[in-house]
């Protein structure tokens, strides 16, 4: 009898511990979808966040890479924050065609230091280690699978596992994405390839990454259709 009652207790602390990770978990996700959604308006635009970063967590363990690298969070809230500066409802880019250029990889490694700017304030990450880091993965590309948009990832890096469309190229060739076709995006992105530890290394010259930056503006505005959107250009910036 006393060992029964033993099992039925230890069960019992199991479910109830299980049950207290599931709950942190579940209010971890609360509070980042609670935040975002201050960004939008629109009630089927707060479904469609809820349920992307649900879908986030499931196909990528979202909530653990947060938890390990605090800045993975902020990444998830810059490219929202891109996304509301973009279309005035998050529905919008349902079927859209959006390239991302230099969209991570799940090999991609972490820069010394990582300058986030969202729309709930500023923050400078540092590296947590030299190698692989969960940050610079293609979550943007992801987040518009989840909401219904049609996007293309360009990398050097490993994309294999990923379930849109992606590309490997290496970006520091003139005319490597002349294979794409003229006018055929929607909206288009660039993000964090000059500040990659892999780009800088390969090119340390400035001058040199100045004309890649030249080249992927004049790529983009190939790409673009009429009335297209940039969601957001690193090679813009760098060139201004």
């Amino acid at each position: 009898m006393f060992t029964i009652c033993w099992y039925l207790v230890s069960r019992w602390k199991d479910n109830r511990f299980r049950f207290m990770r599931l709950t942190l978990r579940n209010n971890k996700q609360y509070r980042l979808i609670a935040k975002l959604n201050h960004l939008w308006k629109n009630e089927q635009d707060h479904i469609l966040v809820a349920n992307t970063i649900r879908a986030l967590d499931t196909r990528y363990d979202l909530n653990r890479k947060i938890t390990k690298e605090p800045g993975v969070e902020e990444i998830i809230k810059q490219m929202f924050g891109r996304l509301a500066n973009s279309f005035e409802k998050l529905s919008n880019i349902q079927n859209k065609k959006i390239l991302d250029i230099a969209c991570g990889s799940n090999t991609s490694k972490a820069p010394a230091s990582l300058f986030i700017d969202t729309p709930f304030g500023r923050k400078t990450v540092g590296r947590s280690s030299k190698g692989y880091t969960a940050q610079f993965e293609p979550w943007f590309c992801r987040m518009l699978f989840e909401l219904g948009a049609n996007p293309v990832g360009i990398d050097l890096g490993d994309l294999e596992s990923e379930i849109f469309v992606h590309y490997r190229v290496d970006l520091g060739k003139l005319g490597a994405l002349d294979f794409l076709p003229d006018r055929s995006f929607d909206a288009v992105q660039d993000s964090r390839l000059f500040g990659s530890p892999e780009f800088t290394a390969q090119f340390p010259n400035q001058a040199d990454r100045l004309k890649i930056a030249q080249e992927i503006k004049q790529q983009e505005q190939r790409l673009l259709i009429a009335n297209g959107i940039v969601i957001h250009s690193d090679a813009d910036a760098l060139l201004r």
